[in-house]
């Protein structure tokens, strides 16, 4: 069955190059409303489990160059539609809200940065009395809060906006930072000592997913099938 694969949205721009092909060779093809550019493709769904990890980076490399050009708002990996036309009735549902979040955020990109337990010292249930263990627990959890305060101040003069979401054995810290400012990101917390139970991870930049309005949010997850 052919469906509507849809990549990203992003603001019109005479200047920005388009990617030729996306998933599985699939032509991209663009859906312009007003200021609105939408960048989508013909493809066969369901997609073969087999290809899965293939389709997703073929998909983000999509994504990623729009993202090198300019802000963009992704959809998910199989937000896929009937057809073009269900497609251009979505984008038009909403695009007043993807034109204010891509203007709010068209100077800036995602990084960020993840501190869990490090794996060597994590100690396992059945190796310490019950009461140690959720004693190192607790401060492996006081100790990441901690980790978490200190990225937050030492990226205090770059960010514009911090998340931070609770992980399965750590945190996801989220910081909204100017383009172009990504390796002072990275400057800034190399200051930052790293306690020895504990491990950190950053990366970016990315599209500022993490601080689309709720309002952009909901549809890429109400449009996937």
């Amino acid at each position: 069955m052919s469906c509507v694969l849809a990549y990203c949205g992003f603001q019109q721009d005479d200047s920005a190059s388009l990617p030729a092909t996306g998933v599985n060779g699939a032509q991209v093809e663009v859906l312009a409303l007003d200021a609105l550019l939408l960048l989508w493709s013909h493809v066969e769904w369901p997609f073969a489990p087999a290809a899965i990890q293939k389709n997703a980076v073929e998909f983000h490399g999509v994504v990623q160059h729009i993202f090198r050009q300019r802000a963009v708002i992704p959809f998910r990996l199989l937000s896929v539609f009937d057809n073009q036309e269900a497609l251009e009735t979505f984008t038009h549902d909403n695009q007043e809200r993807f034109l204010a979040d891509l203007v709010r955020l068209k100077a800036f990109v995602q990084m960020e940065c993840v501190v869990y337990p490090a794996p060597a010292l994590r100690a396992q249930p059945d190796e310490v009395s019950g009461k140690d263990y959720l004693e190192q627990k607790a401060g492996l959890v006081r100790s990441i809060a901690q980790a978490v305060n200190a990225v937050r101040d030492s990226v205090g003069h770059l960010s514009h906006d911090v998340r931070v979401r609770e992980a399965r054995s750590g945190s996801r810290v989220f910081v909204l930072v100017e383009r172009g400012r990504e390796h002072d990101f990275r400057e800034a917390l190399k200051q930052v000592a790293v306690p020895e139970q504990l491990a950190r991870r950053i990366s970016g930049p990315w599209p500022a997913t993490e601080f689309l309005s709720e309002w952009v949010k909901a549809p890429q997850i109400a449009g996937a099938q």
